[in-house]
């Protein structure tokens, strides 16, 4: 779902912590991917056979990209949740999260969490009204 979409239809602050918790799970995702990949590692020495070698070669190598990718998207979810949560405070009442979004910076459906967009979001405050721009 979107980031406007969902934070219409939800709130912000419960799009903050979804963004917290997804981003942790892909902290977990992570290391598990490092503890396949170094195992890979380890269980290299004993391999026998070349077809032996290769398969677990494969699967460290597997466990390192998926370690990769993982904090890839672990330090892109949590950097956005953070740079959005530290400008969603109000300028005139100092209320935090409470606002309803007016527009966004063009973003299509298909672009991934790390493109990181929408990169800002223009909202209005639901206690005082006033404008500003997330970003």
């Amino acid at each position: 779902m979107q980031v406007t979409r969902y934070i219409e239809r939800y709130g912000f602050r419960r799009w903050y912590e979804r963004q917290l918790y997804e981003s942790h799970a892909y902290l977990a995702l992570a290391f598990i991917a490092l503890i396949l990949m170094l195992a890979g590692v380890e269980v290299l020495r004993t391999a026998e056979s070349g077809m032996h070698y290769a398969l677990v070669l494969a699967t460290a190598a597997s466990g390192g990209l998926g370690m990769f990718v993982a904090w890839r998207r672990f330090s892109t979810l949590l950097a956005r949740a953070e740079h959005f949560g530290e400008a969603a405070t109000c300028p005139g009442c100092r209320e935090w999260g409470k606002f309803n979004v007016l527009a966004q910076e063009s973003a299509t459906v298909n672009d991934p969490p790390e493109a990181g967009r929408p990169h800002w979001i223009k909202v209005r405050c639901k206690k005082c009204e006033a404008e500003w721009r997330v970003e």
